[in-house]
């Protein structure tokens, strides 16, 4: 059952949770700073995609109780923020947690920082109990709290399900080696001598203020309103386009090189991240990270079935179909091939998130079939 104050442990002290002083402490304080890491912009790109997406999507069940918790689940937050800070969470450091909590008979949960939270297993190794610290001096800790009031999202599990991994585990070196490209380049850049083009004089050397006075004069004549003009040059003078050396270059490239491991680790298509694919078009991008989604949604859903002991339905449609143009084109194909009928293929497109067609639209026009017959 769970606890109408804050102040009291959601279960009480179990037999379980005295047994567990000698349990074996399994997490403990040992997470990815999401703070620092998400300074990189493609790790934001990516935890930012997945997390908005996933977000988006709905979540329900038969319950009209727990339908309400679903909608709304913090009491500080929206239900879009919260989900998406949960799952944030979860890609960046491997797990995430919110507490099942209850006040005057209405549940919500809580967000709780990995670093504040300690998972321990019980010497049999047949349960697992949380322990939060909180930052708030007024507000106690809570010690043994069952794992059915907990609800833990995790990435990736080697251990059986206990704990959850990051995919930046993957991308230390991939990580380290593109900070150290980028700071190189911008030192490059910043201390280097780097002009694009040479002006160089046929004639005896020329003091400072011949030099400026020429370049000032060249500057004038070859850009704003004579940019992309013919280039006409004095005898005096020899004039060079520079070029970008080739080891700026390939550093630079090396940037892309670790943003599409940056999506490889993540199960993002690289055109998400901003490298456009050779050999894709949008049909497979889409149909790729769907595939994507659908494999970080699996773990989210079970683990909220799990904990609230309901079958979930997940509308997915709002994150892999905003506009509807995917069920038009299978709605076309469809109809193409004989297996529905132009009416169904209309209601299947009223009741789904097509732009083009909605049941007010279809409406109107069944309105206008039937008023000549009248």
């Amino acid at each position: 059952m769970f606890f109408e104050k804050r102040s009291i442990n959601i279960r009480g002290q179990s037999t379980l949770g005295v047994a567990l002083g000698n349990g074996i402490n399994i997490y403990n304080d040992d997470y990815v700073s999401a703070e620092s890491v998400i300074r990189n912009s493609d790790v934001w790109a990516a935890v930012n995609v997945i997390s908005s997406d996933l977000a988006r999507i709905k979540l329900s069940t038969e319950s009209k109780k727990i339908n309400k918790l679903l909608l709304n689940p913090s009491r500080i937050a929206n239900r879009f923020n919260f989900i998406q800070s949960l799952i944030a969470q979860m890609l960046l450091t491997g797990n995430a947690y919110a507490v099942r909590r209850t006040d005057s008979n209405q549940e919500f949960w809580e967000f709780v920082r990995p670093s504040n939270v300690t998972v321990n297993l019980s010497d049999d190794g047949q349960t697992i109990t949380y322990d939060v610290s909180f930052i708030a001096p007024d507000e106690p800790d809570l010690k043994n709290i069952d794992s059915a009031d907990m609800i833990h999202f995790k990435c990736f599990s080697m251990d059986g399900g206990l704990m959850g991994k990051s995919p930046l585990a993957a991308l230390s070196s991939e990580l380290e080696l593109q900070k150290s490209s980028r700071n190189l380049a911008v030192q490059m850049f910043r201390q280097a001598i780097n002009p694009m083009a040479i002006l160089k004089s046929n004639k005896a050397a020329l003091t400072e203020d011949a030099k400026e006075n020429v370049r000032a004069s060249f500057e004038k004549a070859n850009s704003g309103s004579n940019a992309g003009r013919v280039l006409i040059l004095d005898p005096l003078f020899d004039f060079n386009q520079l070029e970008i050396k080739t080891d700026v270059a390939k550093l630079l490239n090396s940037v892309d090189w670790t943003r599409d491991q940056i999506a490889k680790v993540f199960m993002l298509p690289t055109d998400i991240l901003g490298n456009e694919s050779e050999h894709s078009n949008a049909d497979q991008i889409r149909n790729l990270y769907n595939t994507t989604l659908g494999r970080y949604l699996a773990s989210i859903v079970e683990e909220i079935e799990a904990k609230l002991d309901v079958q979930i339905i997940a509308d997915v449609k709002q994150a892999t179909d905003l506009d509807g143009i995917g069920v038009e084109q299978r709605v076309n194909e469809m109809v193409k091939a004989g297996t529905i009928t132009t009416d169904m293929a209309l209601a299947i497109l009223a009741d789904s998130q097509s732009d083009l067609v909605t049941q007010e639209i279809v409406n109107k026009v069944s309105a206008k079939e039937v008023l000549p017959n009248e």
